[in-house]
């Protein structure tokens, strides 16, 4: 039987269904795992690991699993694992393609709805005696212009479904083919453009050393202050301090935020104190579907690498090149 790790999934019924091919342990839930040791000692010689966003599997961490054969991620492409290293040691990355993109689109649509309908600002104001006024007027989002920055799974599902609203929709997405563009219904334009005439900015993106911190002062300063910022893609893409900062200073009108550059969150978090921000806590691809898409594609990712498959959503194909000979 193999040894597999589960460094953090609430989602118990991996140890079902991987329990044909190994013993399924878990991590501790209260630790995050960023430091090199505590995630070594983790790991030991398992055979498998499952993992989420949490952990740094570093050079070092990869280097020291003798036997591990294959880290598979829940959800989207991971920024937490060296992938040079993974494949100078032979072992598989995967991840789990598309499964978290309805839940994502969904929470990217409610924010902005939240954003525009200005809740729960407003419910927070009638609690306290307060009624409609003219500074509570809402909007609506049918016919407005909406900005998507990333057309990849989560950014064309959220584009199928701005479709009965008949926004005017923009797509910034350099590496998309331009016919994918059309069939979503979109423009492509240049980030600029995009900025300046979107009603709502909503981020789609992958998380690399190009897009780090590239939603920043001056981009932000380009934006209508009309305009919101919903980003469920990763807290990293945006500088939070010029948000912050536009947000207090009104460059733009608030913005819908459930990923952030340090998670989880501490209660002092800057955003928490403005009224024109509303934030989830990572929770866009936290359901009860999702969860469940991502738990069996991992479960079958790992179930074939440890009977010799090759799984459809592997990373790295390279790695068979430098795998074990106990492998």
């Amino acid at each position: 039987m193999f040894d597999i790790v589960v460094v953090e999934c609430e989602v118990r019924e991996l140890h079902m269904l991987m329990s044909e091919v190994g013993n399924v342990r878990f991590g501790d839930p209260k630790c995050n795992y960023t430091d090199e040791k505590e995630l070594i000692d983790l790991i030991g010689d398992a055979d498998a690991v499952v993992c989420t966003a949490r952990g740094k599997f570093t050079k070092n961490v990869i280097a020291s699993a003798k036997n591990l054969k294959i880290i598979a991620k829940c959800g989207s492409v991971p920024n937490n694992i060296d992938m040079d290293a993974a494949t100078e040691h032979g072992v598989a990355v995967t991840y789990t393609p598309g499964a978290n993109k309805v839940s994502v689109a969904e929470h990217a649509l409610t924010l902005m709805m939240a954003l525009l309908k200005l809740m729960p600002r407003s419910a927070e104001i009638q609690k306290t005696g307060g009624w409609k006024s003219e500074s509570l007027q809402a909007s609506e989002l049918t016919a407005k212009t909406v900005g998507i920055i990333g057309l990849g799974a989560a950014g064309s599902s959220l584009a199928e479904m701005l479709k009965p609203f008949k926004v005017d929709l923009l797509c910034f997405d350099p590496y998309a083919d331009p016919d994918k563009i059309a069939q979503a219904g979109a423009r492509s334009v240049d980030m600029d453009t995009l900025l300046e005439e979107s009603d709502v900015v909503s981020l789609h993106c992958q998380l690399c050393d190009e897009t780090l911190g590239f939603i920043d002062g001056e981009k932000l300063k380009k934006m209508k202050k009309s305009a919101y910022l919903v980003n469920t893609a990763r807290g990293a893409l945006v500088d939070e301090v010029a948000l912050v900062k536009a947000l207090s200073e009104k460059w733009i009108a608030g913005a819908g935020i459930d990923v952030y550059s340090v998670e989880p969150t501490s209660k002092d978090n800057p955003l928490f104190a403005l009224d024109n921000v509303i934030c989830t806590p990572h929770l866009a691809g936290w359901t009860n579907e999702c969860l469940a898409r991502e738990t069996q594609g991992t479960s079958d990712s790992v179930i074939q690498i440890l009977k010799g498959q090759r799984p459809d959503s592997l990373l790295n194909p390279e790695y068979v090149k430098n795998l074990k000979k106990d492998h």
